[in-house]
């Protein structure tokens, strides 16, 4: 891999003992995203300059980012770099995101230590300090090179929201280069200095209703690293969730919402870029989380404002389902039998290819208007107002004697009646239903089961929680299945100037593997009927 403008003066290595200290700290940051047209106007904004704390100020800043060619730093959660400020030189190790489960959604969190060195070249003695052992492998220092710039103009403001907060804001205008390549930066950072994390997103939504922006999830190190490597972004899993038997119910709440939101958020990117399904799919059901767990708890806490945003997220969602469809329709059944080195009977080759090019277009408007939805301003408004609702906390703090006690008790008072409730709803039959309407409803009673299982699961002993979850989840795919199966030939029929022998074919194909499937689910459903209830 060729570096990108290597230094001219060799890594030093000090003298031992000679070693400068660093300087640490700890980063808190929401980073927005806004159009280049617009992010010039962001520091002038008369409702930012009137907290701001004297005048902005502007520099350039040249960053080099050192890495291995096999990427070892970004596999241990670091990135390396050297940034030239002014007539010095800062190199700075930073962990990519030292987040925690607890944390607020669309915040990063960032352990960060800084040393002044003598120029662009990486000072590989300053990475032995005790204080930063282990996070920079061995083995890595003898291989490190400039992969990637950035190069960008920062424009700084420290605002003052209130006597007990400090917020910089800086606003930054620029490129990441690595060889021929290039990505533009046009994003704002908004670093909390002092004060309540609430107060970002307060300030985040004074800019939003100015100027349209994006919540961003990746740092530039993650970026600079994506365009090296030409890889798309891909699919994020929901973190586990940070609930234990001492949990309150308010606590288990505020968990369990920053968890959806940050699943949302951190699949955007995956989604945005249009190559993997999994990243839509996966913000569709990071939504669906939050509005079932939100459904448990809102009567404890009645507000309205929350009751609202958490309605605008469904609406949202409804936006993406289309686009997730005729996806599972592409690479659930069409690619497949494309892929396939001999047509099943009654299925044309040529006639499946033309249907395929039929499907494609029509699933073109729908992620379009995906895409759409979540690029919107409004998008990023509804997230914001919600967590900052959820972090400011009033509907805690501002609860009545009732409903305080009723948050400040252990979440696995409320958590396994509401488990028997959602398992009641499953019925008694012996069997699963016969009818697609039947399994489709099971399917979401399950759904609904599935995820309120998850929630609670660490309030729980794990062994117990085991045997459940394997019995639950191949029943709920195959119900999954069964679905995308009938959705798939209804999406099939639907298509204008299909060939009907070839859509009749097709369907049927869906069919003959859906039986298979159902034929699979009564066994599936005993097993699952025979576990106990880990709550119990």
């Amino acid at each position: 891999m060729t570096p990108v403008n290597p230094p001219a003066t060799p890594p030093t290595s000090p003298p031992a003992g000679s070693q400068p200290q660093p300087s640490t700290f700890r980063e808190v940051e929401l980073k927005l995203h806004a159009a280049p047209a617009d992010l010039a106007r962001v520091a002038t904004l008369p409702g930012l300059v009137a907290l701001a704390d004297g005048p902005a100020t502007t520099r350039r800043l040249r960053t080099a980012y050192f890495e291995t060619p096999d990427f070892k730093l970004a596999a241990n959660g670091v990135a390396l770099r050297v940034r030239q400020e002014g007539d010095r030189f800062v190199q700075t190790l930073k962990t990519v995101n030292s987040a925690s489960p607890g944390d607020s959604a669309a915040v990063s969190v960032r352990r960060e230590w800084d040393w002044v060195v003598g120029g662009e070249a990486v000072d590989v003695g300053v990475l032995n300090d005790p204080s930063v052992a282990g996070l920079v492998p061995a083995t890595a220092l003898d291989a490190l090179e400039c992969l990637f710039i950035t190069d960008f103009r920062r424009t700084t403001l420290l605002v003052r929201p209130d006597p007990l907060t400090a917020v910089e804001v800086a606003v930054d205008d620029g490129g990441i280069y690595a060889g021929g390549k290039s990505l533009p930066l046009s994003e704002v950072e908004l670093e909390l200095k002092a004060g309540k994390v609430a107060s970002l997103f307060d300030l985040a939504l004074t800019l939003q209703a100015a100027v349209p922006m994006r919540i961003g999830t990746e740092s530039k190190a993650e970026a600079g690293l994506r365009l090296v490597t030409g890889k798309a972004p891909r699919p994020v899993e929901a973190e586990p969730l940070g609930l234990s038997p001492l949990s309150t119910v308010a606590e288990a709440y505020r968990h369990i919402l920053r968890q959806a939101l940050r699943q949302f958020l951190a699949n955007e990117s995956c989604a945005l870029a249009g190559g993997d399904v999994e990243g839509l799919h996966r913000m569709r059901v990071a939504l669906r989380r939050l509005r079932i767990a939100h459904r448990f708890f809102s009567p404890l806490f009645a507000s309205p404002e929350a009751d609202r945003l958490v309605e605008e997220s469904r609406a949202l969602a409804k936006r993406l389902g289309p686009a997730r469809g005729w996806d599972v329709l592409m690479s659930g059944v069409i690619d497949p039998l494309i892929a396939e080195p001999s047509m099943p009977s009654g299925i044309d080759r040529a006639a499946l290819e033309r249907l395929a090019s039929l499907a494609r277009a029509a699933g073109a408007g729908p992620a379009r208007e995906a895409m759409a939805a979540i690029l919107a301003p409004g998008c990023t408004t509804t997230v914001l107002a919600l967590v900052a609702w959820l972090e400011h906390g009033r509907w805690m703090s501002e609860a009545d004697g009732d409903r305080r006690v009723a948050l400040t008790a252990p979440a696995a008072t409320l958590a396994g009646g509401w488990l028997s409730e959602r398992m009641a709803k499953l019925g008694r039959s012996a069997k699963p239903p016969e009818n697609a309407k039947g399994r489709d409803k099971l399917r979401r009673r399950l759904r609904t089961l599935r995820y309120t299982a998850d929630f609670f699961r660490g309030l729980y002993p794990e062994a117990a929680a085991l045997p459940f979850f394997a019995a639950l989840e191949p029943l709920q795919a195959a119900l999954d299945a069964d679905q995308d199966a009938v959705t798939g030939a209804r999406m099939l029929g639907s298509l204008a100037g299909a060939d009907p022998k070839t859509v009749g074919a097709v369907a049927a194909w869906i069919d003959r593997q859906s039986d298979r499937r159902r034929k699979a689910l009564p066994e599936l459903w005993k097993r699952f009927r025979a576990v106990p209830p880990f709550w119990s």
